[in-house]
């Protein structure tokens, strides 16, 4: 789905041009961190190396899955909530997109979060993963300046409507609170989940 945006399907969608191409909205940051995120989970898995090597990639892979939950899940919920209270939740809403896409990249990132979570190598919630999922929330929070400040607007309609400062630190403070905690969510699940997964044979994480 990542790859997908490179191709000349998506070139019609809004986010194929402008300031900072398709990484302006939180979704594809979001999808993008998801995607380096198993990347690592895949080498941890797969890559032909030795013990302590495989072990350094497993305690990457977890930092990473578990910083990336929260902001996996928080696409979803802003997401359908602003759709249930604006008609206008996306720049170019009126531009036709393939029936499948929606789902694609507000659902399946979250389901793909909770998988994760329920089903792969114990995850830890470490205070390193609660650091870098605070690092990448600031991060597209300052981000969000940016993209505004070279396009002369946010990609997003609804914060363009609100006055400015306060609709854009009220937006934002409301989704770095959701954010923190789905992140405070993950981490009460995964002690009860680490104990389950331990009895099955899962390898104690670092």
């Amino acid at each position: 789905m990542w790859a997908w945006h490179w191709t000349p399907a998506a070139q019609g969608l809004p986010g194929a041009s402008g300031f900072g191409w398709f990484f302006r909205y939180l979704t594809f940051y979001s999808y993008t961190a998801q995607t380096a995120g198993f990347g690592l989970a895949a080498a941890a898995a797969l890559a032909p190396c030795g013990p302590s090597t495989k072990a350094r990639l497993r305690v990457a892979a977890d930092d990473a899955a578990c910083a990336v939950f929260g902001l996996a899940n928080i696409v979803t919920v802003l997401y359908y909530g602003l759709e249930a209270a604006t008609a206008a939740v996306v720049e170019g809403g009126p531009v036709s997109r393939p029936p499948w896409l929606g789902r694609s990249v507000h659902v399946a990132n979250a389901a793909a979060a909770w998988a994760d979570l329920l089903l792969a190598h114990p995850r830890s919630f470490s205070p390193r993963a609660a650091r870098a999922s605070h690092a990448l929330a600031a991060t597209y929070a300052a981000w969000l300046l940016v993209v505004r400040l070279a396009s002369g607007a946010f990609p997003y309609p609804i914060l363009n409507a609100l006055p400015m400062p306060a609709g854009y630190i009220g937006m934002t403070g409301t989704a770095l609170a959701l954010f923190a905690g789905l992140f405070a969510l993950g981490r009460r699940l995964s002690t009860p989940l680490l104990r389950v997964k331990a009895k099955a044979g899962w390898p104690a994480t670092d």
